[in-house]
């Protein structure tokens, strides 16, 4: 980063408290590099040559910890190539052409049949030396909660739970400070994470290599979202055998996973 500002010749990060963020130069130059490679991807998905494959569509997170491991075995079952597509907010999905995806939220959109595969749970998490630093856990209370540095990523168009409905699901009658900074990817957040440069909402399944290695720990409750869960979607009417052998693998996986999924 510092290599790359030094090029451009302006600056990126500031200081702010034990943590950096980024500056107006910063900002604009992360937002144009996202139109960039979404715009990438579309153009490479369009000079694919092969018209028979499965272009599945799923967010960072769930493509890195879960669906690509299953990569294999998804294509196995449907005996079919499967192209992932990486996808961050709704639009994306309305704009793109795709054969299924994995969305969180109610499950009632309009053109799409969908079927919920889990619940969404999700939970706060912190670096261990964090955690340490001020004295948080896993029975920390959201009103523990509320008063520290809280990592968020905009919410224009993204069907994810946000820290203003993680309060209200949680029963809590706050409102978290207006964050400093709202980054605009969800891997971003925990590597600031990570980091121990703030506390972000995690989805237990797709955290949990992570809890494992030591790199994250726990620090509140775990908040259900009452209406809503991950679904598997497809236009209405398009599902055929490759769909459904796909929906049954990860069924299969989901039975067999731990505690996150129950």
């Amino acid at each position: 980063m510092s290599a790359l500002a030094r090029e451009l010749g302006v600056d990126l990060f500031e200081r702010s408290g034990r943590s950096f963020v980024l500056t107006d130069q910063g900002r604009k130059l992360a937002e144009a590099l996202d139109i960039a490679f979404a715009s990438l991807e579309r153009t490479l998905v369009e000079l694919d040559d092969e018209p028979d494959a499965l272009v599945f569509a799923v967010q960072p997170a769930m493509a890195t910890s879960w669906v690509v491991p299953l990569l294999d075995q998804l294509e196995a079952a449907a005996q079919v190539e499967i192209r992932l597509r990486i996808f961050e907010r709704r639009a994306e999905l309305d704009s793109s052409d795709w054969d299924l995806a994995i969305v969180p939220g109610t499950g009632s959109w309009a053109g799409w049949d969908s079927v919920m595969l889990f619940r969404e749970a999700v939970r706060p998490f912190a670096a261990p030396s964090l955690a340490a630093e001020l004295g948080i856990d896993a029975g920390t209370s959201p009103a523990i909660l509320a008063t520290c540095n809280l990592l968020h990523i905009d919410d224009d168009g993204r069907p994810n739970m946000t820290w203003r409905e993680w309060f209200a699901e949680a029963g809590q009658s706050l409102t978290p400070a207006k964050p400093r900074l709202a980054y605009n990817a969800y891997p971003t957040v925990i590597q600031e994470a990570i980091a121990g440069n703030g506390i972000a909402l995690g989805w237990q399944h797709l955290l949990g290599d992570m809890v494992e290695r030591g790199l994250l720990t726990p620090v509140g409750p775990i908040v259900q979202r009452r209406h809503g869960g991950h679904h598997m979607c497809w236009r209405t009417g398009r599902a055929d055998d490759r769909h459904r052998a796909i929906l049954d693998r990860l069924r299969v996986e989901i039975l067999g996973s731990s505690a996150p999924f129950s």
